[in-house]
């Protein structure tokens, strides 16, 4: 005898989310699973999605439990990641995703999304480089030639701006290269 279907009511609306493949929540490192990385615990074709910031609760997590660490979001799709990884964006500003295929952080992501009012943790302002590379550039320079106007007698003035001048000049050709490049960028329109 056939089996015979029954729907019981409309259907309940579905997260946009639960449309996409399955993802799954990855450790970065999980003692207890084998392999320990969470890149080799992905196929060739998966791409996952890591977080800088206030990292995402996943999804099915429940506040009693707590969250045992940083973890991933893995897709088996490019797009998946990348649709996933906007919609976290938008939902929280101060985040930054890096979407990496099954290589890792061996390599450059594939794909980075940043929040509106997310911030780089270690880049050097553009205004750092030109005082401290000001100051330390001809700090260097100024203290060179007052112990060269003094015949080298004080040996300390000098010895001071010989570190000091190399990385000022390190620092300001750093931001003329920045400013070259960005402005060849703008210039042909990219």
């Amino acid at each position: 005898m056939p089996h015979r279907i029954v729907p019981i009511g409309p259907p309940a609306s579905v997260d946009i989310l639960t449309l996409m493949a399955q993802s799954r929540t990855l450790l970065l490192f999980d003692p207890d699973a084998q392999p320990q990385c969470w890149n080799e615990r992905m196929s060739a074709t998966e791409y996952a999605v890591l977080y800088s910031g206030i990292q995402p609760i996943p999804s099915g997590h429940t506040d009693d439990a707590p969250v045992s660490g940083p973890s991933c979001t893995v897709f088996s799709t490019l797009s998946e990641a990348e649709e996933y990884a906007a919609q976290q964006v938008a939902l929280i500003p101060t985040l930054r995703c890096r979407i990496y295929d099954h290589h890792g952080l061996a390599i450059q992501p594939i794909r980075e999304i940043r929040g509106s009012q997310h911030k780089g943790e270690s880049e050097i302002s553009a205004r750092f480089r030109r005082w401290a590379g000001s100051i330390l550039f001809f700090g260097g320079l100024a203290l060179v030639a007052f112990d060269w106007s003094a015949d080298f007698k004080l040996s300390w003035p000098a010895t001071i701006g010989i570190r000091m001048f190399p990385v000022g000049l390190v620092l300001l050709v750093t931001e003329l290269v920045i400013v070259i490049t960005a402005r060849r960028a703008h210039r042909d329109g990219r």
